[in-house]
């Protein structure tokens, strides 16, 4: 008896095995998030500092029966163990997620812009934005209800809009001059186009209100603080010590 030929027994995956059309990863822009000021600047050095300045005081009101340490003391401590530089990138990513909410709603669509990193030498975050978002704010620009566009002239980029996206041999010189054109700093200019001048000021009382402490905490070494609070006590407990005379 002639037995059945099924997919399985040629050799052929079956309906639920097959695989899905190859479809590429989308292409994604870097920009430079406009309208923050950097955390040097006044207010933002100030939010980052008031974390490490309140635990200094609770630290040494703790102790301070003990007269172990003051509060400059805790504050030299506190220094010592913080990664400065992982609490600006906890606080850039929560700054970029406020920026991508407004964004959203100002625009009406989904437009994938992601914290991508912090750049301390520059003082500026660092993000990314589908290619598909930025053509999409290229087309609204032709409702002209932006802000200015500081030189960008949307119709530079119409080849972004016949390019042949499935594969890199493919695309013309002139789309690949576009995708050069749209550097992190232009980029920036034109998300800086659709959102409000006053989106940094938002950012800033959320954070406050909400993750400036969590950012700090985890930037601390707690291991080595007490290791470090450890170290100055026994100093302290020195008899030649002229700080116990």
């Amino acid at each position: 008896m002639a037995r059945d030929c099924r997919s399985e027994d040629i050799g052929m995956p079956s309906e639920k095995y097959q695989r899905e059309p190859y479809a590429p990863p989308p292409i994604m822009l870097e920009v430079y998030l406009p309208e923050f000021s950097g955390f040097s600047s006044p207010k933002w050095a100030a939010l980052l500092a008031e974390p490490r300045i309140r635990a200094a005081e609770i630290f040494s009101l703790q102790h301070q029966p003990e007269g172990e340490l003051d509060f400059g003391e805790y504050l030299d401590l506190l220094d010592e163990v913080l990664d400065f530089e992982k609490q600006c990138s906890e606080v850039a990513r929560s700054v970029c997620l406020t920026f991508a909410i407004h964004l959203a709603t100002r625009v009406g669509f989904p437009h994938g812009l992601q914290f991508e990193r912090y750049d301390a030498a520059a003082d500026r975050i660092v993000a990314k934005i589908r290619l598909t978002a930025v053509r999409r704010l290229l087309d609204l620009c032709s409702q002209r209800r932006h802000r200015p566009l500081e030189g960008i002239v949307p119709g530079d980029f119409e080849p972004l809009w016949e390019a042949d996206w499935d594969s890199a041999e493919r695309r013309s010189e002139a789309t690949a001059r576009c995708l050069r054109a749209l550097d992190p700093p232009t980029v920036g200019k034109l998300l800086r186009a659709f959102v409000n001048p006053r989106i940094e000021k938002k950012a800033l009382l959320e954070i406050e209100q909400r993750e400036a402490a969590s950012a700090f905490s985890d930037a601390i070494d707690w291991i080595e603080l007490r290791a470090a609070l450890a170290r100055r006590r026994r100093r302290k407990a020195e008899p030649n010590n002229p700080k116990n005379g």
